[in-house]
């Protein structure tokens, strides 16, 4: 799994999978020591579109618990806030987006050509067509 190797390779020691009392609990989630999350990959399948979006929590994990709890509470879902971290706190050090940024299309260069690009006029159209009827 590419996000689990990205974090492996910034020194995170990554495992994937749901760990009991995580926030968004998934099969895919990707965790440091088995203890606490830091990546969250979701998926939604429909007929003719499919959707993949990856969170990494990189810093700011106190901000992410104290935002999840009021949440959860309301919403009467068990959690425990312990499970939730950010590559920071793993690493013991502050880390910037750009290192795992960095990290992520390290990752992707090894398994397939990248290139820039812009995107064409038809297709900037289109999303602010989808835009605009909300």
């Amino acid at each position: 799994m590419l996000a689990r190797a990205a974090a492996t390779s910034i020194g995170v020691d990554a495992r994937v999978g749901e760990i009991p009392g995580e926030y968004c609990p998934g099969a895919y989630s990707v965790n440091a020591r088995g203890a606490s999350k830091r990546v969250g990959i979701g998926q939604r399948m429909i007929r003719g579109g499919a959707h993949v979006g990856v969170v990494v929590v990189v810093s700011g994990s106190r901000l992410l618990r104290d935002t999840l709890v009021p949440v959860y509470e309301a919403l009467g879902l068990d959690w425990d806030p312990d499970t939730a971290g950010s590559v920071s706190d793993e690493l013991g050090r502050e880390v910037d987006r750009d290192e795992v940024a960095d990290a992520l299309l390290s990752q992707l260069r090894g398994r397939q050509a990248l290139r820039e690009g812009d995107l064409d006029a038809e297709t900037l159209g289109l999303a602010e067509r989808l835009l605009a009827e909300g």
